[in-house]
């Protein structure tokens, strides 16, 4: 797979920023741009990670702080996520004299899906 930076004419690059408690939603910026996450307040002591920022740069000017950041990441990297599909059933019976008998089936399948969702029309 070519990289988006090659692919796009426009040099622009596709993020998905994921935030707590809140929907996920996708940025666009050009290439030349650079994306910082880190603490509200890089200096305090707090830990939560409900107080990180990405911040957007346009060379030495901030264009953009988005708070509750949980993650990000460039839409052009392949992402594959695992999911697991269990399906099964039991049987049993039992008579008027307490005697029981069960049966179980369990079968578990696992693969991985590939995520593509760009609503600007890349990768």
């Amino acid at each position: 797979m070519a990289n988006r930076q090659t692919e796009d004419p426009d040099g622009l690059i596709t993020y998905l920023i994921q935030r707590g408690g809140q929907p996920d939603f996708q940025l666009q910026v050009p290439a030349s741009w650079k994306l910082t996450f880190g603490a509200v307040n890089p200096a305090s002591q707090v830990s939560r990670h409900d107080l990180h920022c990405l911040r957007v740069w346009e060379g030495e000017k901030l264009r953009a702080v988005f708070c509750d950041v949980r993650g990000f990441r460039d839409l052009s990297l392949p992402l594959a996520r695992k999911v697991s599909r269990e399906t099964g059933a039991t049987t049993w019976t039992r008579d008027d004299m307490g005697n029981f008998e069960q049966s179980q089936k369990r079968q578990i399948e696992e693969s991985y899906v590939r995520e593509e969702a760009d609503p600007f029309g890349g990768v």
